[in-house]
């Protein structure tokens, strides 16, 4: 076995588990009326099934204040815990070594009154950027009321017959407006030194231990650093208070990091993987009880070192069981190649649960869905045709593969992947590869039949002679109706990112979505000096006369100037909510001009024309590149003369409709899955 440590036991107090993989806990929007519900449980037994040896379940509410909406479960009465007792026997059933926890979820501040009803209580009042709402002070005696609550869900977990329970304490949320003094302005024996904001916390683990008995394992989630900014909690006070917490019965420690008021990505696709281990690493220091690494960690390679390495004594992996359940057993066999890999887009869930969705997930169209996705039995084997080796028809031929069929794949370019090829060019979104890798691999897996460099005519569809046909040709780059769209030097976004067309040196996009955004950051970090470069000139800057901060220039940013032109108030519309801040922020970190409300009426040999919301015309001049990302329009001609064949056939992908690849893959899943 390869990943010696990764897969050897962990004991915590006196619970075994029988690896070192825990899922954390993730809102999946799955329960109905705050109550468990059979669609929770099979998404949990799967990951049992998979391997994951501890299963942290929620958030879990602990009172109305607390509450999410209807769709997360709660732990404010009695009356939730027999559904509850029969989703842990149901886990528990999937695989005998798995351990169950549940854990509690005080949001304080960072509630949203439409939700809970009411006006958010907090350690202070104070407005958050978060909830968009302003939280009132508690008084002692409310103080007292939410310790209780969350002490009577603790014991809740226990007589549910989960095998642990942990507080949320981290990601801005009730604990942590305790114990920063960015939030606490308090005067009372609550607020002002350390040990007072620790007063909160502290009360509560006691009052948790008082509930449960010494035996029952009590966790604590905390960040490693809020990043916040000095007034918050640091990297270098973080320590004292996971000791207080150890010192108070404490049993283990969950380390993840950053608020969600914090400026700093935690989980979109840019963050490196393993990136944040040194949080763990500095709170793994300072106690003696074990202590979990978070965010971006699904590599077992890199989960493996980080044990190794002594940062951590377990690792959290959440995505990317959403995306595989299956993760642990692959990796534990070896068979790693196998794995469906997350790629940290946040599509399907975090944008989902923003939107008080059911998650979903680019990679797995069966995520929170699984007994009603199941793979049909084959009823009858058929020729399967698929045009269009894009997202939709890389899955689709898995999909029918993996059924049965007799799958032919038929692609017009030279490589599989479609839109996907160009998806990874812009600067940290080179995961989204291992999507490619990943069917490449199954492709030769499950036997299905590849052929590139072939455009398929309708004479060619009925020399083949297919019992079912699926059209995934995808959709085209339209062209602005823009005078001087036509001159030599503008060219589509698609084309630039895909490295067909020159790039400029004062760069004009056309168009302020996704992909003008996402080509705006490729663009403007075009040139810039790698990482191992940057490392090898600054482990011999003694013998060079490089300065490091023009190192560092060099290392985040390239030499172009980059303008995006967006016709709507905003730009980054289509992106989705979890990472549109973050790559707008790195945008305008990265000098890149916005200018949104405004019409582009001209394209000239060196410059361009636009007028503004006010109708002033401007002008930019000594442009030498435009590229526009004005949408795209489906490839359906091929689609139409099938169907007059009376063959079977179907759309998938964007040649249906202009759509998200978590739309995409979901719906070629199933339809291959009714074939």
């Amino acid at each position: 076995m390869k990943y010696l440590k990764l897969f050897s036991p962990l004991k915590i107090g006196n619970l075994d588990l029988p690896n070192r993989i825990v899922m954390p806990a993730m809102h999946l929007n799955l329960a109905d009326r705050q109550y468990m519900t059979q669609e929770l449980a099979d998404f949990y037994i799967a990951r049992a099934k998979g391997g994951c040896g501890f299963l942290i379940v929620g958030g879990c509410s602990v009172n109305d204040l607390s509450s999410g909406g209807p769709f997360m479960i709660t732990l404010k009465d009695d009356k939730y815990i027999p559904k509850l007792k029969d989703f842990t026997t149901q886990v528990h059933g999937a695989w005998d070594k798995v351990k169950v926890c549940a854990q509690l979820y005080h949001s304080g501040g960072y509630s949203f009154p439409e939700l809970i009803g009411q006006k958010p209580v907090s350690s202070s009042e104070r407005y958050s950027r978060f909830s968009k709402a302003t939280s009132k002070a508690m008084t002692h005696e409310e103080i007292k009321r939410e310790q209780e609550a969350i002490a009577s869900a603790a014991l809740r977990t226990k007589k549910a017959d989960f095998d642990a329970v942990e507080i949320c304490g981290s990601a801005g949320y009730l604990m942590d407006q305790f114990l920063s003094p960015l939030v606490n302005k308090r005067t009372d024996e609550y607020g002002g030194s350390l040990e007072n904001r620790l007063r909160f916390p502290i009360e509560t683990i006691k009052l948790i231990r008082k509930y449960v008995g010494e035996d029952y394992i009590v966790g604590m989630r905390m960040a490693g650093e809020d990043y916040m900014g000095p007034e918050s909690n640091t990297y270098e006070t973080k320590p004292p208070i996971a000791k207080a917490y150890e010192e108070a019965g404490i049993d283990y420690i969950n380390v993840t990091g950053g608020w969600h008021e914090a400026r700093v990505p935690q989980l979109i696709s840019n963050v490196p993987e393993g990136c944040y281990t040194y949080l763990a690493e500095n709170i793994k220091k300072a106690v003696n009880v074990p202590v979990f690494a978070s965010n971006r960690l699904q590599n077992p390679e890199i989960a493996e070192e980080t044990l190794q390495a002594d940062k951590a004594d377990a690792i959290c992996i959440g995505r990317g069981l959403i995306a595989d359940p299956e993760l642990p057993n692959k990796a534990k066999s070896g068979n790693v190649h196998d794995i469906m890999h997350c790629v940290g887009c946040n599509q399907g869930c975090f944008d989902s649960v923003f939107y008080l969705k059911t998650i979903t997930c680019l990679r797995n169209a069966r995520a929170a869905n699984e007994r009603k996705t199941r793979l049909r039995p084959l009823k009858e084997k058929k020729k399967v045709m698929i045009v269009g080796a894009g997202s939709a028809g890389l899955e689709a031929s898995r999909v029918a593969a993996i059924r049965g069929h007799d799958v032919h794949l038929f692609e017009q370019e030279d490589n599989i992947g479609g839109l996907l090829d160009i998806v990874y060019k812009p600067p940290g979104r080179e995961d989204f590869k291992k999507i490619i890798e990943d069917y490449d691999y199954w492709i030769r897996k499950y036997r299905i039949h590849l052929n590139l460099n072939t455009k398929v005519t309708i004479e060619e569809v009925k020399e083949f002679s297919p019992d079912v046909v699926l059209i995934a040709t995808g959709a085209s780059p339209v062209k602005p109706p823009i005078k001087g769209i036509e001159r030599e030097h503008v060219y589509s976004a698609h084309e630039a990112l895909a490295g067909k067309v020159p790039i400029g040196k004062n760069c004009v996009i056309i168009g302020g979505g996704a992909t003008g955004i996402e080509l705006a950051l490729h663009l403007a970090e075009y040139g810039a000096l790698s990482p191992e470069a940057f490392k090898f000139l600054m482990f011999y800057r003694q013998y060079h006369g490089l300065k490091v901060e023009d190192a560092l220039t060099m290392l985040f940013k390239g030499n172009k100037k980059i303008t995006v032109l967006e016709m709507l108030p905003k730009a980054g519309r289509s992106l989705g909510k979890s990472t549109k801040w973050a790559l707008l922020d790195k945008c305008d970190m990265l000098g890149v001009d916005i200018f949104t409300s405004v019409n582009v009426t001209e394209i000239e040999e060196d410059s361009i024309q636009y007028k503004d919301a006010n109708e002033n015309l401007h002008i930019l001049d000594n442009i030498d590149a435009v590229y526009y990302a004005t949408g795209v329009s489906p490839n359906d001609a091929l689609y139409n003369k099938v169907k007059k064949l009376g063959i079977e056939a179907h759309k998938i992908g964007d040649v249906r409709k202009p759509e998200t690849i978590v739309e995409a893959v979901a719906r070629a899943y199933k339809i291959a899955n009714r074939i």
